[in-house]
């Protein structure tokens, strides 16, 4: 999946930080509450733009509000494929 990919490519990149940085960071596994809550809240969020870009007549508050709801449907989607 997508976002397994994401996170195993943000792992790699934290250990070799550590490994020439001398730190010890350590990307979090989400799990699939935490990513239901995101895609809600970011959901809430983008339609609160795209709401104001309605009012507004601003194309491209549009946009970013449109874009917010599809990635917050990706992000749902993807959290309920990982049952």
């Amino acid at each position: 999946m997508m976002l397994d990919k994401l996170h195993t490519i943000m792992d790699e990149a934290c250990k070799w930080g550590n490994k020439n940085w001398g730190t010890s960071i350590r990307f979090p596994t989400p799990t699939k509450n935490f990513m239901v809550s995101s895609a809600f809240s970011s959901g809430i969020i983008s339609s609160a733009i795209l709401i104001y870009g309605l009012f507004f007549n601003k194309k491209w508050i549009l946009l970013f509000g449109g874009l917010g709801i599809i990635s917050s449907v990706f992000i749902y989607r993807q959290s309920v494929k990982n049952d």
